[in-house]
């Protein structure tokens, strides 16, 4: 996590499933994706070095390789909202970090964290600061840095998930003052982060995706995993699962994890005080799975959409056509490129 001064920045997505990478210029009018490129692990055999897609996609797609930013595994992340009294910028960061005690499980000395002021509010005579916390373990960030360490790589920044998604819900302009949540669901984990208007208030990751349906679907059918996963993807979910056992074995993890948004955001509007969650934005690669909008709409409050990330960005046509039917993808790489400081 630093600062710096750039119009372009690149933005890489490692998930479980694959890499993402864009390049992102801003100044003038909308932001403008330069470039774009992504690389799929294999399912069935074991990866080969992330060092090497790096490489890749950086210098074989000649994807700019300067003021980059990643994200950490939300998994591997702490963020919380909560208020402190108004106090001067020094003491506040220190209170910050004595408050992060109370939510991360490792020594303090050990953990690196930053703040962001979301907004003033006053509680009775005291005026506060709405702060919002993210905390990492110093080891883990190391572990997760190690590839570009490997591929020679320089990281200017690392941020996390949710924050992210933050900045692609911010550019869509849907900051309006609503709760929201953003339900990203890639292959290896589902990230459910609740916004009222652009403020983040709550974050919760879940260790269920994509990979998770594609195993189900093998073990029900009897087929590999690559040949589970092209069925996957051709699915439309919302199929008679009596007539498709794969539908049935798919649904069964999409049920699962309708039931843990259903009870985040119950716990969330319980906590914050809020009547309802006016609508739904799903991202990931599960995302793009055909009737996942109308099936989500079946269980949750309010509105459902699918993300679609470029519609905020300018580019050629070229990288539209290759990328466009897969933008919810790319999702947090985006979100990671528009960071501003």
């Amino acid at each position: 996590m630093g600062l710096f001064g750039s119009k372009e920045i690149t933005g890489i997505d490692i998930g479980a499933g694959s890499i993402k990478v864009v390049r992102i210029a801003r100044g003038g009018g909308r932001p403008k994706l330069l470039s774009a490129g992504i690389v799929e692990f294999p399912l069935e055999q074991e990866k080969e070095a992330v060092s090497t897609d790096l490489h890749f996609l950086l210098h074989e797609k000649k994807i700019d390789g300067k003021n980059i930013v990643t994200q950490m595994p939300g998994k591997d992340i702490t963020i919380r909202s909560f208020s402190l009294p108004k106090m001067p910028l020094k003491e506040l960061r220190e209170a910050v970090r004595w408050e992060a005690k109370r939510h991360i499980s490792y020594p303090l000395d050990a953990a690196i964290i930053e703040y962001l002021i979301t907004g003033e509010k006053r509680e009775g005579m005291i005026d506060k600061y709405e702060i919002l916390m993210v905390a990492a373990e110093r080891r883990a960030v190391v572990e997760h840095l190690a590839p570009f360490a490997e591929a020679k790589i320089k990281v200017s920044a690392v941020d996390g998930n949710a924050l992210a998604l933050r900045n692609v819900y911010h550019l869509l302009e849907k900051t309006v003052d609503v709760n929201t949540v953003i339900v990203d669901i890639g292959a290896g984990k589902t990230e459910i982060d609740i916004f009222k208007g652009g403020a983040l208030r709550f974050s919760r990751t879940l260790e269920t995706g994509g990979l998770d349906m594609t195993r189900a679907i093998s073990a029900e059918m009897g087929l590999g995993l690559k040949e589970a996963e092209e069925r996957k993807r051709a699915m439309d979910v919302l199929a008679p699962p009596d007539d498709n056992k794969g539908v049935a074995a798919a649904r069964t993890i999409l049920d699962g994890l309708l039931l843990e948004i259903r009870r985040s955001v119950e716990y969330y509007k319980t906590t914050f005080r809020e009547k309802k969650v006016e609508g739904a934005l799903l991202t990931g690669g599960v995302s793009l799975m055909k009737g996942i909008k109308e099936y989500f709409i079946q269980s949750l409050e309010g509105t459902v959409e699918i993300d679609q990330p470029f519609e905020g960005l300018s580019m050629r046509k070229n990288i539209l056509e290759e990328f466009g039917p897969i933008a919810p993808r790319f999702s947090a790489a985006i979100g990671l490129a528009l960071r501003k400081a």
